[in-house]
């Protein structure tokens, strides 16, 4: 368990790293695109911060939390990417990929875990 663990793990930030943009300097702000990582606790988080139009931006991009039983748990997905396809694409079988945002109870018509 523990090598599928660090594969995961691995994984994620290769996927997390692929859609950080870095500092963006937009004509209506600048933002910023950071990743946050507690391996301790399996938390692997995108986020974009700064300023838009006046106002402070810090947002959660996506947010995966990799369970001690070697689940990805796609808490968070505020972008246009499948992230789910991404992790298949990777070789992350869907029987380990839980699509955390959606409720309990319809989980199970998803082609993925539900939990």
């Amino acid at each position: 368990m523990k090598s599928k663990l660090k594969k995961y793990e691995k994984l994620l930030l290769e996927l997390l790293n692929e859609h950080k943009t870095g500092y963006q300097e937009y004509v209506w702000g600048n933002l910023e695109d950071i990743l946050l990582v507690d391996k301790e606790h399996g938390h692997f988080q995108l986020l974009t911060q700064g300023w838009q139009k006046g106002r402070h931006i810090n947002d959660i991009l996506m947010h995966f939390h990799l369970k001690p039983d070697g689940k990805i748990w796609v808490e968070t997905n505020n972008t246009e990417v499948q992230v789910a396809k991404e992790l298949e694409k990777k070789g992350v079988p869907k029987t380990d990929i839980v699509l955390g945002f959606h409720p309990e109870s319809v989980r199970h018509l998803t082609d993925y875990a539900v939990g």
